[in-house]
């Protein structure tokens, strides 16, 4: 009987040829198809994305579902065996995609120096923020958010040269945690206002506009606290998975990351009340159910495809030299190329079968 381990690059390679072949023909026909397609042609417009992406990939560590995987797949009996082993990681960074694309760590030590511009831009264009008038109330506690998170980065920088007593340590991973979930939930509605401004351009260069987008994503700072509440329960929640015995099922979190997929992009659209969100949340969720269950289902066979490509390269390079840096790189580019891909073609997806169906009247840029 023939050792499957001998044949190991032959099932490989067959497995890999099949999926692509199969995978082309399944984007050629796919409902989603057009969303796939601009996806593409806006990641090259967005020359810096994955550049970006694979740094903050490769400095976040084990973070996951951001995590670099350098295991191989040497001890799988079977190529088959081996793809089906990815479902879980695969299906997991699916629906990081719905809230969290981009690490929520480092880029979390953005945010002493982000909130000091939306104070700026608040005292100084009211009117841009959901205020027709000045809020003194409101300014100052931005003002007392600005302090606190430049206390936090102090706290940062002191735990990194030596020990600190265990309550500020507490408080010290409180903040960072506060601050993790309101730069994951800015960065998402900046990528969304991005999106959208190059999907539905008002200038010649609108698509290419970081500092419109920019704007636009503070002028929506009250739903992007909503937002950072929800992504600070759903960053929590990732983090019991690494809890054994203890933590939450992994199917579960991905379910709920579905469900609530449509909640950045309407934040990023739309500015009104609570009665009026809700009414266009329930609107979009079930007019994109379907071309969400089935971007869901083709970006996690796509993952798959990449992973196992990625670990099955891996094993077969020597571990000493330059090899492991050079091949983490590598999987790191990878990686971000894909992740952004999948991630734009989401969003143009919720957005053409969900936002504009909604009443635009209800709605403020």
């Amino acid at each position: 009987m023939t050792d499957p381990s001998h044949t190991l690059w032959l099932q490989t390679f067959a497995v890999l040829a099949a999926l692509g072949a199969g995978l082309m023909l399944h984007l050629k026909w796919h409902p989603l198809r057009d969303c796939f397609s601009d996806a593409w042609d806006m990641l090259q417009s967005f020359g810096w994305l994955v550049p970006m992406m694979a740094a903050l990939q490769l400095r976040s560590g084990s973070l996951a579902p951001w995590a670099i995987p350098m295991e191989g797949m040497v001890g799988a009996l079977t190529a088959w065996r081996g793809m089906l082993a990815m479902l879980p990681a695969a299906a997991m960074e699916v629906a990081a995609l719905t809230h969290g694309f981009f690490p929520p760590w480092p880029a979390a030590l953005a945010v002493p120096f982000l909130l000091p511009l939306l104070l700026w831009r608040v005292k100084k264009f009211p009117y841009r923020y959901h205020s027709r008038r000045k809020r003194p109330g409101v300014f100052w506690a931005l003002v007392l958010t600005v302090l606190l998170s430049w206390c936090w980065l102090a706290l940062e920088v002191m735990s990194s040269l030596k020990l600190m007593p265990e309550w500020m340590e507490t408080l010290r991973l409180f903040l960072r945690w506060l601050a993790e979930a309101w730069m994951m939930a800015g960065l998402q509605v900046f990528m969304i206002r991005m999106v959208m401004g190059w999907d539905e351009p008002v200038e010649p260069s609108d698509e290419k506009d970081l500092w419109l987008a920019l704007e636009r994503s503070l002028s929506h700072w009250q739903g992007i606290l909503v937002l950072a509440a929800l992504d600070l329960l759903w960053l929590l929640a990732w983090r019991t998975l690494a809890v054994p015995g203890h933590g939450l099922s992994p199917w579960l979190v991905v379910e709920a990351s579905l469900v609530f997929a449509v909640v950045p992009v309407v934040i990023a659209r739309f500015r009104m009340g609570w009665s009026p969100m809700v009414e266009v949340l329930a609107h979009v969720f079930g007019r994109t159910i379907l071309p969400l269950l089935g971007f869901a289902i083709t970006a996690t066979v796509l993952l798959m495809l990449v992973h196992f490509s990625m670990r099955s390269l891996y094993a077969l390079l020597p571990e000493s030299g330059l090899w492991p840096g050079l091949i983490r790189i590598l999987i790191a580019l990878v990686l971000a190329t894909v992740r952004s891909w999948l991630f734009l073609a989401l969003v143009l997806a919720l957005i053409r079968h969900g936002l504009k169906a909604a009443a635009p009247e209800e709605a403020g840029n």
